[in-house]
């Protein structure tokens, strides 16, 4: 299946928003590696309903944020809630087209994030990071 994964940035009279792809995680075996799967987020927060994750890449041996979305940001994603970007994922050449319009939402439970699978959402960034 391809998913088309052009963003759109909006900077309308009434707010700027991003349509990105959504995916879904949890703290399964089948979403996380072991190695990962201590219940904490990528910015050492316990992981949790509320928190999404954005695709880093690892360049020159340093991991990089490429997304539009940065960490310590709260967004709310039209629909269903605000949510604290706290947590990060890697791509792989075989996923790239999730990379930098992609993010990754936290579900307690692994039929849930099943069930969500990829969506187009709208994206408010609600305060920004320095």
């Amino acid at each position: 299946m391809f998913i088309n994964t052009t963003a759109i940035f909006s900077n309308s009279a009434e707010q700027e928003f991003l349509i990105m792809t959504s995916t879904a995680y949890s703290n399964h075996p089948n979403c996380i590696a072991d190695k990962w799967r201590d219940g904490k987020t990528a910015t050492n927060t316990p992981i949790r309903e509320g928190v999404v994750a954005i695709n880093v890449d690892r360049v020159d041996g340093e991991w990089q944020v490429r997304s539009p979305l940065r960490l310590g940001q709260v967004i709310y994603i039209e629909g269903i809630g605000e949510f604290a970007v706290e947590d990060t994922g890697s791509f792989t050449e075989d996923n790239l087209h999730f990379d930098y319009w992609n993010v990754d939402i936290f579900f307690e439970d692994y039929e849930e994030a099943k069930e969500w699978g990829v969506r187009k959402v709208k994206v408010y960034i609600i305060n920004e990071v320095s």
